[in-house]
């Protein structure tokens, strides 16, 4: 639970410096079509521990893993997106914009990585794991 809150506060952190920093890098993501979706998206990572407090209480810890990893996916996939954007764009400009992708594809594998522990965890203790 303490574990849950504190991912939250540090997700939470970094999701919001990855917005803030995509928003102000906004003309070069305009001017190689980056996605710019991935202010909104990072922002679903820091809900991913709270879900995974919250949801198994009430329906059980599978839905709760299906919809923590739901709030983590978006975001990897669209930072993976914006990576390949920046890095074949040739420009040193990209840089900052790089440096936000590649910190947005690590928030959402870290949120990933959380949701899979959480998985193991759960079905240890259910006796399902031996």
């Amino acid at each position: 639970m303490l574990l849950d809150l504190i991912l939250f506060i540090v997700f939470l952190v970094v999701g919001v410096r990855v917005a803030l920093s995509v928003r102000r890098e906004s003309a070069i993501f305009n001017e190689l079509k980056g996605p710019k979706s991935l202010v909104w998206l990072v922002l679903l990572v820091p809900l991913s521990p709270i879900v995974l407090m919250i949801v198994p209480i009430q329906i059980g810890w599978l839905p709760a893993a299906i919809l923590a990893s739901a709030c983590c996916i978006p975001a990897l996939v669209q930072a993976r997106r914006s990576i390949s954007v920046f890095e074949t764009s040739g420009t040193s400009r990209s840089d900052t914009a790089l440096k936000s992708s590649h910190t947005a594809f690590g928030l959402s594998l870290a949120g990933l990585i959380y949701v899979c522990i959480f998985v193991v965890l759960a079905v240890l203790a259910s006796g399902f794991g031996g």
